[in-house]
């Protein structure tokens, strides 16, 4: 192989505002229906992964955290109908080529309720692909307002 074809097969492919919106609805799905399965299609499964939570104090390192703490919050597998909801507004995304930065305010409760008085924060995730090229997400923050 000549030089240019090394790089090229060695250089990572670049996100996408479509790959990476693509994550971020299986994130919201994960929270429709509590489908503790929908995990792996997520987040990178491996010990980079790292996710502070807004219930959890400290930082969590390494994939094998992602199940117990969700279980924590009544996920199953193969899901169930979740009491509250959750959703994002004022999502914000930019694409650093390899990388992505998805900022955004959560919600949870009643979509119905007036949102002073339902639990909220700023939430960023960062997103990467896998090795075989699929975007996941490799880093999370949520904070509470």
């Amino acid at each position: 192989m000549q030089k240019n074809e090394i790089e090229i097969q060695n250089k990572k492919a670049a996100l996408s505002q479509n790959g990476t919106e693509h994550v971020i609805n299986k994130w919201l799905k994960l929270w429709e229906t509590y489908d503790l399965n929908l995990l792996d299609d997520i987040f990178l499964q491996t010990e980079d992964l790292t996710y502070f939570s807004s219930e959890k104090e400290g930082l969590m390192i390494g994939y094998k955290h992602l199940k117990p703490h969700h279980l924590g919050f009544g996920f199953v597998e193969g899901g169930k109908q979740p009491e509250k909801s959750l959703w994002l507004e004022d999502i914000t995304t930019k694409i650093y080529g390899e990388t992505a930065m998805v900022a955004a305010v959560w919600y949870f409760g009643d979509r119905n309720a007036v949102k002073d008085s339902i639990s909220k924060g700023p939430v960023t995730f960062i997103l990467s692909n896998d090795k075989q090229g699929n975007a996941k997400i490799i880093h999370t923050h949520f904070a509470n307002y």
